[in-house]
């Protein structure tokens, strides 16, 4: 069979009438102001719908960017404004305005929230401008996207600095004609806007239609698969995933569909399914006499999410050779025929061979946040676990049939594979969920005969210990070598129903505690021992080692919720801290997760710091950051890292992930058994951090922001002849007599220099 793939062309506009206002942009000088908004009073279309509570109060969200009414004018802290719009990890969004008519477009602009005053608060990942001439077929106008290397500096971007800033985003002289514009926002932990202007252009300039860029499927009227990023990397050594997002207008119903993908030649499926149609069970067609074999997947479309499918794709081409796949999703009419054509879409990809990472024997690598049905998915996962650098398997117990024999011999065979395991268990929240009826029991009582939502710290009956009993059971028998937990089970205050409920007002006066505050940390104390004795009592009878035991943003010198006091738990009931950093890993985030993990190792006796990261879920990165994200964190004093969650892990992210253990591996022992190394100098100025064992020290010179090359001066706070060796690249970097201490390192872009130090 042969096809003809789609040139982008065609489709007319329709015409009607628009009411159109006068607006300025903030900040803007007098002259340029009388200009028309064509999208004033405009309902804004959304796919999907916006998910922030606290911008989303009022429902105002269809009217909100195109009121005229900026947010937050006094503070710039957007997210807590009504007026606002606000995305909390949702990955890709979509919002649209019909103008009514085709109209000649000068400038789209469009306010942002940014500069991290809360680690994942920040501006987008990448804003796609997008046309149309019928408010159906969009097509691509502009982009200011982090993967293009100039372009948050060419659109004039702030950096973050830990202060809440608002930008707006100009796409200046677009100059097209077209009825509908839209906007493709891949956001962060949290995306929040106010205000968006399209301004009608001048009379003397000449407007090209909307139908000349590229087709995007570009929709919020009908469903859209994804990809997450705009290169598709492709193991040529190993397996990993590729994951497909889904995206679904608001009030869509369940509909079937038809999912395409075209793959090259060379390219295969490996495993995997979108929808829980299995790759292997998608129809087949060898279409341009082999150039590609289309992939037809059945689906049943219904609510969207990140991680609608994973796929695993395998190359056989050459490291670094590029193409590209193209895929759409049709829905089908109730006979099964189809309601739309639209576009074959093309995505590049890139073949990688990914250089095989030693194990380390001290440091806790792997997935973290993720199920062990999914790692029986992954195919070949003992083999791809060992080329990634991985020490762990992961699971969560609760949902894992270990009462299962193929289940059990699957989790003994990554056993003697050298893997150990680590349970993430959703302590309490289980119990609270599972309740039902019951659940009136576990929260807090109060003198009215009423009851809260959450639960009671002072509570200690039979759900209380059948719960620390699941957990313990759990947790022998996976034979677990980490426990680790999350218990976010109130807001930031803690358990703010507690002075109110009877059972709580009985425990305080029985206990003597100067104040409510102090009761609380002993709650929270008590409540940990309880686990901490439970689940080492279990797993010893199991006759398997003491497992390590941590709770996630649990920290030294901090009191989670107002109620978990870590200091007094650790180290004889906690093993580890575990500080928390989402964030899209914009240069200011690197060196963040790098000072969040050495603030906690500095409060430590010894490098007992494992902190939560995300492969993408707060927004997309490349490689190379994430690489750097891990190195920060192993220099600074960590001896693992946890991951939340694992729906975006992809083979770029997991290839950086083996790039970063195999710098960590050969400086193991200096990060688990050493301190953080003082008294580095550079000239120029630039970041340092690293730890130091002895004469042997582990040393990350940096500059995030560098374009370019820079040279810089490194002056090392030892006396002895030392050799300086890139663990990245690999060879010598300098040779240091006895005396001599000074030596020199060029940084690439935003590339560090991650190197030992050693006599």
């Amino acid at each position: 069979m042969v096809f003809q793939r789609n040139t982008g062309r065609g489709f007319a506009a329709a015409a009607v009438g628009i009411l159109a206002a006068v607006a300025a942009l903030p900040g803007e000088p007098l002259a340029a102001q009388e200009r028309v908004n064509l999208a004033a009073g405009r309902k804004v279309s959304f796919s999907p719908a916006p998910n922030y509570a606290l911008t989303a109060k009022g429902g105002t969200d269809e009217t909100d960017l195109t009121d005229g009414r900026l947010a937050a004018p006094k503070t710039d802290r957007l997210w807590f404004d009504s007026a606002a719009v606000g995305y909390s990890y949702a990955g890709l969004n979509q919002l649209a305005v019909d103008l009514g008519e085709a109209r000649n477009i000068g400038e789209v602009a469009v306010r942002f929230q940014g500069g991290s005053p809360q680690a994942g608060i920040c501006f987008p990942c990448r804003v796609d401008l997008v046309a149309s001439a019928d408010g159906v077929q969009y097509y691509r106008v502009a982009s200011c996207s982090r993967w293009n290397e100039d372009d948050f500096d060419n659109y004039r971007v702030p950096r973050d600095e830990g202060k809440a800033w608002v930008h707006t985003l100009r796409f200046r002289d677009v100059n097209v004609r077209a009825r509908a514009v839209g906007l493709e926002i891949y956001g962060t932990a949290l995306s929040v806007t106010d205000e968006l202007w399209v301004y009608e252009g001048s009379g003397n300039a000449t407007y090209r239609p909307a139908t000349e860029g590229a087709a995007s499927d570009f929709t919020v009227s009908a469903p859209r698969m994804h990809f997450h990023k705009p290169v598709v990397h492709v193991p040529i050594n190993t397996s990993a995933p590729t994951p497909v997002g889904l995206l679904t207008p608001p009030g869509l119903g369940k509909m079937r569909a038809a999912a395409v993908i075209d793959l090259p030649r060379g390219v295969r499926f490996e495993g995997g399914h979108l929808d829980g149609v299995a790759a292997s069970a998608a129809r087949a067609e060898v279409l341009d006499g082999g150039a590609f074999t289309r992939y037809t997947f059945d689906v049943d479309v219904a609510a969207g999410k990140k991680n609608w499918g994973r796929l695993y794709l395998r190359a056989d081409w050459h490291d670094q050779q590029r193409g590209v796949l193209w895929y759409r999703l049709r829905p089908l009419g109730p006979k099964g025929g189809a309601e739309a054509e639209p576009p074959l879409i093309e995505q590049p990809i890139l073949a990688i061979q990914v250089p095989p990472a030693p194990r380390p024997q001290r440091l806790m690598t792997g997935l973290g946040w993720c199920s062990f049905d999914e790692v029986l998915a992954w195919p070949g996962a003992i083999e791809a676990f060992r080329v990634l650098g991985f020490t762990t398997v992961p699971m969560f117990a609760r949902y894992t049939h270990l009462d299962d024999p193929a289940v059990r011999d699957a989790l003994e065979r990554f056993r003697a594979a050298g893997f150990k395991v680590i349970n993430i268990d959703s302590t309490f929240h289980h119990a609270l969920a599972k309740a039902g009826k019951r659940r009136g029991e576990l929260a807090c009582q109060f003198a009215d005969g009423g009851q809260g939502q959450e639960l009671c710290p002072s509570y200690r009956g039979p759900l209380y210990q059948a719960e620390i009993d699941r957990v313990a059971r759990e947790c022998a028998a996976a034979r677990a070598d980490y426990l680790s937990c999350d218990v976010e089970l109130w807001g930031w205050r803690g358990p703010a129903d507690a002075p109110w409920c009877t059972r709580c007002q009985a425990d305080f006066k029985k206990s003597g505690a100067k104040d409510w505050a102090a009761w609380q940390l002993d709650k929270g104390e008590e409540i940990w021992r309880d686990v901490a004795a439970r689940v080492r009592a279990a797993v010893k009878e199991a006759g398997a080692p003491e497992p390590e035991l941590g709770v996630y943003d649990f920290r030294p010198g901090q009191n989670y919720q107002n109620f978990w006091p870590f200091d007094r738990l650790y180290p004889r009931y906690m093993t580890n801290s575990q500080v928390s950093t989402y964030t899209p890993l914009y240069p200011y985030h690197l060196a963040m997760v790098g000072d969040e993990a050495r603030a906690d190792r500095a409060r430590l006796p010894r490098s007992d710091v494992l902190p939560w990261l995300t492969p993408g879920n707060a927004g997309t990165f490349p490689g190379e950051a994430f690489t750097w994200a891990l190195v920060e964190c192993f220099a600074n004093g960590s001896r693992g890292v946890h991951f939340w969650n694992s729906a975006l892990w992809d083979a770029e992210s997991l290839a950086a992930h083996a790039r970063a253990v195999r710098i960590a591996a050969p400086v193991e022992d200096v990060i688990v058994n050493g301190a953080p190394a003082e008294g580095v100098r550079t000239e120029p100025p630039v970041r340092t951090c690293g730890m130091r064992r002895g004469d042997d020290m582990f040393l990350l010179i940096a500059d995030y922001y560098l374009r370019g090359k820079k040279t810089v001066e490194v002056e090392l706070p030892m006396q002895k002849a030392c050799t300086v060796t890139d663990l990245d690249a690999g060879g010598q970097v300098a040779r240091l007599a006895a005396g001599e201490r000074r030596f020199r390192v060029v940084l690439h872009g935003g590339r560090p220099a991650a190197l030992r130090v050693k006599d």
